[in-house]
């Protein structure tokens, strides 16, 4: 059986940025790595794969060697000059194989001794597609949306539609059925009957090809709570629902612009119906009086040594290379040279080189890759379209712009992956979701509200009614109820819970009650028990089981 697959179908064939794929037995990969570093001077460029993939540079193409058991034979075809050509031909760890097919450029086909078969063109008479694009691989791309898109909808309905669908996709079926359990009237488009129902499942199929699902939901009963959390505070639903804020809608939009951006790149079909995202300094510019929120993935400070110029760049050339692959660091440290802002792309440059290596890792949890799907240039290309860059000066131009583009990647990635939202300083720490009071005490010293352990006896009312503050995660928000306690020393937490629960109209079973340090409260136990002083305001959070809210497939639904 012979494998002519050095291309994913659709490729641009013949550019020489193209992804190669050639497979090889498990035990051959380190030795074959270590001969094509010697005879093509291979330089590695990822080996992070969860399938012990690793991608090189072999002369001025990029090859993923994936270890994949005897397979068939596999060809290879590599741009170069005539110089390379005749010192390949000379090595006698390769065998000339006789060109069977015609061609006009000057090239050899060798096999080595892997059984791999590479053959050698030269580079300068490679020609492009007519078409100048590369062609996407519509085996993974296929949508309908242009067909489900209704012109008469709102910009509201659209804004909250996205963000519920963009959160689904991350983190399941739960999260929705979740929704559904705590504003069932809010979100009339998650029932199977409604108008709005399809365009709903249509953006979910477009961002399943952006974002991976979570893989935290299943391993903390919080965490879905967590991500409630951040949805409702980014949706303002009650603004958003009555059309009349403009402002909330752009600020969605702005958050969403990452994964619409991405789908209007690489998903068939969406560009039809769906605007490239602006640029949150556009939309402030149409707001004329008011403005948007910073940026969640804005830092308070200097991170790591490397200013926030930088890390805005460290951010978006990150997230370029999760979904594009690493290969774009490299190409980018090639077309830019010694710039300072690119300097993190230089392995000399430890503080940088370390900070966006862990961005870039963090991030490739979040987006789904497709390093297959276009040449360096095209992607490059975009990247720099996406940076407020002005390349005279070496400055950008609205910094703002960069940190709101990496927005939703960046969130994703602080939600899920603590050291990272240590490092990283983000602006808003006293959103709940990024403010994690479970955790250790937090070490930023920025932090508005920096959590300390209960190291003295808690000041109780010994006798008689009282009052206590809890602040409540609303679907419009926290909000703080006062609720009336019989007796500080005898009243339960789970007698408390469930006044709260009845004031909320949801489960006792899906709150959580913790206290200014972070603890979680035991149930069991009074207030004064669990070192609650007198005075001090408790904080609630939902808390939902995947298995309580029946979750299942995304396709379950």
């Amino acid at each position: 059986m012979t494998q002519l697959d050095g291309y994913y179908s659709g490729r641009v064939l013949g550019t020489e940025r193209a992804m190669r794929c050639l497979t090889l037995e498990r035990g051959k990969v380190a030795e074959a790595v270590k001969l094509y570093a010697e005879a093509f001077q291979a330089k590695l460029i990822d080996d992070d794969y969860e399938d012990k993939s690793v991608q090189l540079k072999m002369l001025n193409s990029y090859v993923i060697i994936s270890p994949m058991g005897a397979c068939g034979d596999c060809f290879v075809e590599l741009g170069t000059d005539l110089d390379s050509i005749g010192r390949l031909r000379h090595d006698k760890r390769f065998v000339e194989v006789e060109q069977k097919r015609p061609t006009g450029n000057e090239s050899v086909m060798l096999k080595d001794p892997f059984g791999i078969y590479f053959v050698l063109i030269e580079e300068k008479k490679i020609t492009r597609s007519s078409s100048g694009e590369a062609i996407l691989n519509r085996r993974m791309m296929p949508s309908s949306i242009a067909y489900a898109f209704p012109q008469d909808i709102r910009p509201n309905e659209l804004c909250t539609i996205k963000l519920t669908a963009l959160f689904v996709i991350r983190y399941g079926i739960a999260f929705q059925k979740a929704l559904e359990k705590i504003a069932s009237t809010e979100f009339g488009f998650l029932n199977v009957n409604h108008i709005r129902r399809v365009v709903y499942i249509e953006f979910r199929r477009v961002y399943a090809s952006i974002l991976k699902p979570s893989k935290e939901v299943n391993r903390s009963c919080d965490f879905l709570g967590k991500a409630l959390e951040l949805f409702f505070h980014l949706l303002q639903l009650e603004q958003v629902k009555m059309g009349v804020c403009r402002r909330s809608v752009m600020e969605v939009d702005a958050f969403t612009a990452a994964a619409d951006y991405l789908a209007y790149m690489d998903v068939v079909g969406y560009s039809d119906v769906m605007p490239l995202p602006q640029r949150r300094s556009v939309m402030i510019a149409q707001l004329k009086e008011q403005t948007l929120r910073r940026p969640m993935s804005a830092p308070w400070s200097t991170i790591f040594g490397v200013s926030p110029e930088v890390l805005g760049v460290i951010k978006l050339t990150a997230m370029f290379a999760a979904r594009y692959g690493k290969r774009i660091g490299w190409e980018l440290m090639e077309k830019v040279g010694k710039r300072p802002l690119f300097s993190f792309l230089d392995p000399s440059d430890h503080c940088g080189f370390t900070c966006y290596n862990m961005v870039v890792k963090v991030y490739s949890k979040v987006l789904e890759n497709f390093e297959l799907l276009y040449t360096t240039d095209i992607v490059l290309e975009r990247y720099f379209q996406c940076l407020p860059w002005g390349e005279e000066k070496d400055e950008l131009k609205d910094l703002d712009d960069l940190y709101s583009f990496v927005e939703c990647v960046d969130s994703f990635a602080q939600m899920e992956d603590q050291d990272f939202y240590h490092f990283m300083g983000n602006l808003q720490p006293h959103v709940y979701p990024f403010h994690d009071q479970t955790s250790l005490v937090h070490s930023r010293v920025h932090v508005l509200c920096p959590f300390h352990h209960e190291t003295s006896p808690a000041n109780v009312q010994e006798e008689g009614s009282s009052s206590v503050e809890v602040s409540v995660p609303t679907v419009n928000g926290r909000k703080v109820l006062e609720i009336t306690v019989d007796s500080w020393l005898l009243e339960k937490v789970a007698s408390l819970k469930e006044k709260i629960a009845k004031m909320m109209q949801m489960q006792a079973k899906e709150l959580k009650l913790r206290r200014k340090s972070g603890g979680v409260l035991k149930e069991d136990k009074s207030l004064a028990d669990n070192n609650v002083e007198a005075g001090q305001m408790l904080t609630a959070t939902w808390r939902f089981s995947r298995w309580e809210v029946n979750g299942g497939s995304i396709m379950d639904a």
